[in-house]
């Protein structure tokens, strides 16, 4: 694990075993060593024109850092905090700048090592101290880009690993290992009490696999719980869920080759909220919020759940399983039924849903869909402050007549099994089981589950939507 320190000194005051990195506005593809008369070791980086560097480009930058050291086998990185107030950025505020440097220094650092049975080197980098650093607003943003980022790396470490050790039963163990220390209430329900609430739809998909089928329920009470029949709208939490399917075989609809193989991640939305709240349990924040996962492994048996099926959700509507790789709404239906209990303030729920979400945006962004034009404007302008980009796709009345089944209340895909518009379909389907009059948004970031180049992430799991969670929940 990297680890992140700061010093008020400049960086020409830091040790000799620290390698100073230096930036210059030549171009981006600059990058040459020079040892100067004193025997210092500079890595002179090109950042181009640094009046063009906007936030985007901050955490590109420092990503690239963290790359050219460890590409160069650097043990010991000093940077300059103060040659970082790039003029697009400095609006943004000294505590935002000095977290999303912490941020993006943590997550490029971070690697998947569990499995490699040798280490690559034994020289890694192992830390990067931020000079300049003395006001006591600039060492709050530190504090919090720690506090975001560690989350986040725990959260990756839990996507990223397999579906034969990370079953249902493992991810509420790791729920509650990630919750230690924290003022988070943590339950994992099993299928006994599934049943009694007649969770149907979620107990409907992992019916195939041996691996028992769960609830993880996480609950943070910053701001005092509420009781009674109508809770006081200071204190109805913001809920939110994750989709966690901890391995996503298509079911009997099974998916093709090379499809499959990192449908590990397909617990990733459920991973991105417990971290979420973990992060606002661990900063303190006077806001009462609820993380909901319902888990299964979608799995293919004789008695995996079949095309055709109808099964009866929490809600009491009735789903005709069209196809049963479209399992992902069918497990967050019941959960957002069940969050009708909180009396929710607003409820988010996150999920790798759509293979149809990247065909819409590409990789470089999630899709949001609401009917609350105010919260869609927040989310998005908080998406470029954060780094987890999102960009809103339309959930119209008319979109719902394609789900309307002839044997059941709807259908879990369009009944004319449609190509078009699949990131919308599975954001319409679960607007039936949205609570009236709260506002919903529902995040599908498939588009952002695996890391791709221009991220300069380690391969995997990208920890999205986390950053832009944190930060609703921090102004909500």
């Amino acid at each position: 694990m990297l680890k992140i320190t700061t010093s008020p000194k400049g960086l020409s005051d830091v040790q000799l075993k620290y390698c100073r990195l230096v930036l210059t506005e030549e171009s981006a593809s600059t990058h040459r060593f020079v040892e100067t008369k004193d025997g210092v070791l500079e890595y002179r980086m090109g950042a181009g024109k640094w009046k063009d560097i906007d936030a985007r480009g901050l955490r590109t930058l420092v990503r690239g850092m963290i790359q050219a050291a460890k590409s160069h086998k650097v043990e010991f990185l000093a940077i300059d905090f103060s040659i970082l107030h790039f003029p697009k950025v400095t609006t943004h505020g000294e505590e935002w700048l000095a977290s999303t440097i912490v941020e993006n220094l943590a997550l490029a650092a971070y690697e998947f090592t569990k499995y490699k049975t040798k280490q690559e080197s034994k020289k890694n980098l192992k830390e990067v101290i931020i000079c300049n650093v003395d006001s006591s607003t600039a060492k709050k943003g530190v504090s919090r880009g720690l506090v975001v980022s560690s989350y986040i790396n725990q959260a990756r470490d839990i996507a990223n690993t397999t579906g034969g050790d990370l079953t249902p039963t493992a991810f509420g163990t790791a729920a509650k290992e990630l919750m230690k220390g924290l003022k988070v209430q943590t339950t994992v329900l099993g299928e006994k009490e599934l049943k009694k609430l007649k969770m149907g739809s979620l107990l409907a998909v992992g019916q195939g696999t041996k691996s028992e089928t769960k609830l993880i329920i996480a609950e943070y009470w910053g701001a005092g719980k509420g009781t009674g029949k109508s809770i006081p709208k200071a204190k109805q939490p913001i809920v939110l869920i994750g989709k966690g399917i901890t391995y996503d075989t298509g079911g009997l609809n099974v998916k093709p080759s090379g499809s499959m193989h990192d449908m590990h991640l397909d617990m990733s939305g459920g991973s991105s909220v417990l971290a979420a709240i973990a992060v606002a349990a661990k900063l303190g924040l006077k806001k009462n919020i609820v993380a909901l996962v319902p888990t299964a492994e979608n799995a293919v048996s004789d008695d995996a759940m079949r095309a055709g099926d109808i099964v009866t959700s929490m809600s009491g509507q009735t789903i005709e399983v069209l196809h049963t790789d479209a399992e992902g709404r069918m497990v967050l239906a019941d959960a957002m039924t069940y969050s009708e209990r909180y009396q929710p303030k607003a409820i988010i729920d996150v999920a790798t849903l759509t293979g149809a979400a990247l065909v819409a945006l590409g990789q470089h962004a999630s899709a949001i869909m609401t009917k609350d034009a105010e919260l869609s404007k927040t989310l998005v302008e908080l998406g470029e402050t954060s780094g987890d980009l999102v960009w809103p796709l339309p959930l119209w009345e008319e979109y719902k007549a394609s789900l309307k089944s002839h044997r059941a209340d709807i259908s879990n895909i369009a009944t004319n099994f449609s190509r078009f518009g699949g990131s919308i379909e599975g954001g319409t389907f679960l607007s039936f089981f949205a609570p009236k009059d709260v506002p919903w948004v529902h995040i599908d970031i498939a588009p952002r589950m695996d890391s791709i180049p221009s991220d300069k992430l380690a391969k995997g799991s990208t920890g999205e939507p986390i950053r832009l969670l944190v930060s609703y929940l921090e102004q909500a």
